[in-house]
């Protein structure tokens, strides 16, 4: 592998040729071979060629989790262009700013997005030649993706990265994993979060089979582990707040070999009840770290049952072979092959993170912003320098939210924080002066994701301040649980399931009068806090609850309603 001067396609098609009868992508029923993924995506790249995709051109891809998606971003890079993964589960005019962020003249779509661009393809593209399309002078140093991050300043960044930096990455990787065509990984993040290069290229580029995980086996962590079973997945990658949904459930007659931790904090001891059934040599534990600015991944930390007694959860190992990390002043500087080319149309953000190497001419590293601590030849997370926090493996720049906030004509002034709930997790907790009206949830819900609408709204006459007149974030209060602002009137539970409901639903949403008629989403509820909400449904009440059930079910009567009808 020429990390310079080959790309991420070139290397999938040397695949086909030994791998062409192999299973390449699953999605369901839908499965395609190597030889039948190229022949989809060669269609497609031909495409898009003749709408003027080439070297540096951004493809806009949104495309529903299917064998079509992958057909869609590597046709993109066949094509010579870089993909933009658009989520089409995120507000469309989130999508439609970042397309325009990134000058998108081209979709390749499934109808899940409308978008003001001149083309828009779908990806089943039925005729044209099968063979790659030529591409003259793409290198590794062109663009691959851009994949867009919180921006503090209320607008997302794309980061630029080239083809080099993702075929860094997995020169760096594959001794260390052992990779071989006979491993089965899963696709578990969105396209739209970095964790899904590492997946796909890490599956497809070394022969591997890669399933798809639709959105709803996502939410329940029974029908994970089953099709982790049925489909003797041998990779999984997981944040460790999905991982930990894993950690009670029976999970004998699993495949897997190694379990990669990515995208927030690992704490050790939440590893216990894992090991004591399983030990830590199969599968094997991999704590990493890294960020989309470097490509994923930089460091790596094999975990073991020791740990649990000797090491904080935050240890994060040391660089990959193909990175380098240095401290300045506690902050980690990475360096290496990762490195990405910058933000686009912001030179001047770029030119405050990206830094010359001081070790190696010509080259630079990353200002990460996370703090750290060398222990021994280890590296301890220490935390952040400014208020960008991580949720569920999303980065989420708290200035992004309190930007959105403050654009809410009842609200003259915000400011947002992340609080640890009973399980652990972390949640947005919003902190407003003014009068915001009941809508407010629903305003952000037009412009923000899911996961980045605050599960919890306190309205303050004024925000506390140090000494130096700025906000005093440590010294906001915790959240009072006064049932919010809402259009429907409050009427009390008053059947002994309804009052049992009502006390789950109030510990999870923080808030502790809840009313028949209180939607579970308007309270601050999201899809993982249902899934996590109908499991203690499930184990306190002995009911049939699921995340479905709440999904459509979404208020304390009709819940009830619903069980007793089932019971």
């Amino acid at each position: 592998m020429s990390v310079d001067s080959d790309c991420i396609h070139r290397l999938f098609e040397r695949q086909v040729g030994p791998r062409g009868d192999a299973v390449a992508v699953v999605s369901g029923a839908d499965r395609l071979t190597y030889r039948e993924l190229e022949l989809r995506a060669n269609r497609l790249a031909h495409r898009l060629r003749a709408l003027g995709v080439g070297p540096e051109v951004p493809v806009a891809v949104c495309v529903r989790r299917s064998t079509w998606l992958v057909v869609a971003l590597l046709a993109t890079l066949k094509a010579g262009g870089c993909y933009l993964p658009l989520d089409p589960a995120h507000p469309a005019e989130r999508l439609a700013a970042m397309a325009a962020d990134a000058g998108v003249r081209v979709l390749v779509g499934d109808g899940s997005a409308d978008l003001d661009v001149e083309h828009v393809v779908a990806p089943d593209v039925a005729d044209g030649p099968g063979t790659p399309p030529e591409v003259a002078g793409l290198a590794g140093d062109n663009l691959a993706y851009v994949m867009y991050t919180s921006g503090s300043t209320g607008r997302p960044k794309g980061v630029m990265v080239e083809h080099r930096n993702v075929l860094g990455l997995l020169a760096a990787t594959r001794d260390l994993f052992g990779f071989v065509p006979r491993d089965v990984w899963t696709l578990f993040a969105s396209a739209a979060f970095d964790v899904s290069v590492w997946e796909m290229w890490g599956a497809l580029l070394h022969g591997c089979t890669l399933v798809i995980v639709p959105d709803e086996v996502k939410r329940s962590p029974e029908e994970f582990r089953d099709l982790l079973r049925a489909e003797r997945v041998t990779v999984l990658n997981q944040t460790p707040a999905a991982f930990h949904r894993l950690v009670d459930l029976d999970t004998s007659g699993l495949a897997v070999r190694v379990v990669v931790f990515a995208g927030e904090e690992l704490k050790f001891a939440s590893l216990r009840p894992w090991f004591d059934r399983h030990g830590d040599r199969k599968p094997l534990l991999v704590n990493m770290y890294g960020i989309t600015e470097t490509t994923v991944h930089s460091t790596f930390r094999v975990v073991t049952a020791q740990d649990l007694g000797t090491a904080p959860g935050s240890m994060i190992g040391g660089a990959l072979p193909t990175q380098s990390i240095t401290l300045v002043e506690h902050e980690i500087h990475v360096g290496g092959t990762g490195v990405t080319r910058g933000y686009l149309g912001r030179p001047g953000l770029t030119a405050q993170r990206y830094l010359p190497d001081p070790d190696r001419p010509g080259r630079r590293v990353y200002r990460s912003g996370d703090t750290a601590r060398a222990v021994g030849d280890d590296l301890q997370y220490t935390g952040r320098l400014d208020h960008q926090v991580k949720i569920r493996g999303h980065r989420i720049e708290l200035g992004e939210v309190e930007a959105a906030l403050r654009a809410h004509d009842g609200v003259k002034d915000a400011v947002v924080t992340a609080l640890p709930d009973q399980s652990g997790d972390r949640r947005l907790v919003a902190y407003l002066l003014g009068e915001p009206a009941p809508d407010l949830r629903e305003h952000l819900r037009r412009t923000l994701p899911e996961y980045m609408v605050p599960a919890v709204f306190v309205e303050l006459d004024a925000f506390p301040l140090t000494a130096n007149g700025k906000v005093d974030r440590a010294a906001l209060p915790e959240p009072d649980g006064v049932r919010p602002d809402l259009a429907e009137p409050f009427a009390a539970p008053s059947t002994p399931l309804e009052k049992a409901i009502a006390e789950i639903w109030a510990e999870a949403l923080w808030v502790d009068d809840i009313g028949l008629d209180d939607d579970f989403f308007d309270l601050g509820g999201q899809s993982l806090l249902a899934t996590q909400v109908a499991a203690t449904m499930r184990e306190r009440l002995g009911v049939a609850a699921s995340l479905r059930l709440l999904m459509d079910e979404t208020t304390i009567r009709s819940c009830a309603k619903a069980l007793e009808r089932r019971s």
